[in-house]
């Protein structure tokens, strides 16, 4: 009875602190999560089995963004007018995962940005990201990466076509 008791305490405590070293991985769920002061809306995409896209707009632009006044559509932005800086987004998606690298090499994942930008340059939201529907990608981490995003990534124009959008979209993909 001494010795099954003590086995007992021992397992317990061995338990205890694997649990808490180890901790579980949080993963997406289809929904709204706020983390952080971000809301984020998962949804998994009924086209593709394996995909899931993760809606980040911010509040003030739940009903859509600004759309061009003129009567006729604005023509787009030429090859070459814009330029963003994709490394340091790259950068900061390495930065937060460098413990995950390898495995997201491995699974080969892809994570699909869509930007909006205002006229300065400046990130004026990020609509939503693209994942594989088991990224190895926590919300957490997401937030985090979201938020530097946010205050990092910058565009510049040129031309004069950009100034008929009042806002400029842009779709980017980071391969890991």
């Amino acid at each position: 009875m001494k010795n099954f008791l003590r086995l007992l305490i021992i397992t317990t405590l061995a338990n205890v602190i694997w649990c808490s070293i180890v901790g579980a991985q949080e993963k997406f769920t289809e929904g709204k999560k706020i983390i952080g002061n971000q809301s984020f809306e998962t949804k998994f995409l009924e086209s593709s089995m394996n995909r899931m896209v993760v809606i980040t707009k911010l509040p003030q632009f739940k009903n859509g963004y600004p759309l061009p006044t003129s009567p006729t559509p604005p023509l787009p932005i030429r090859s070459g007018d814009m330029e963003v800086d994709t490394v340091v987004d790259r950068n900061i998606f390495f930065d937060v995962l460098k413990s995950k690298l390898d495995a997201l090499n491995t699974n080969k994942e892809v994570v699909i940005i869509n930007y909006v930008f205002d006229h300065d340059g400046n990130i004026l939201d990020i609509s939503s990201y693209g994942f594989p529907k088991n990224t190895l990608i926590t919300p957490k981490e997401l937030y985090m990466i979201d938020k530097r995003l946010r205050k990092e990534v910058k565009a510049t124009f040129k031309g004069r076509e950009y100034l008929e959008h009042p806002v400029i979209f842009y779709g980017r993909e980071i391969r890991f």
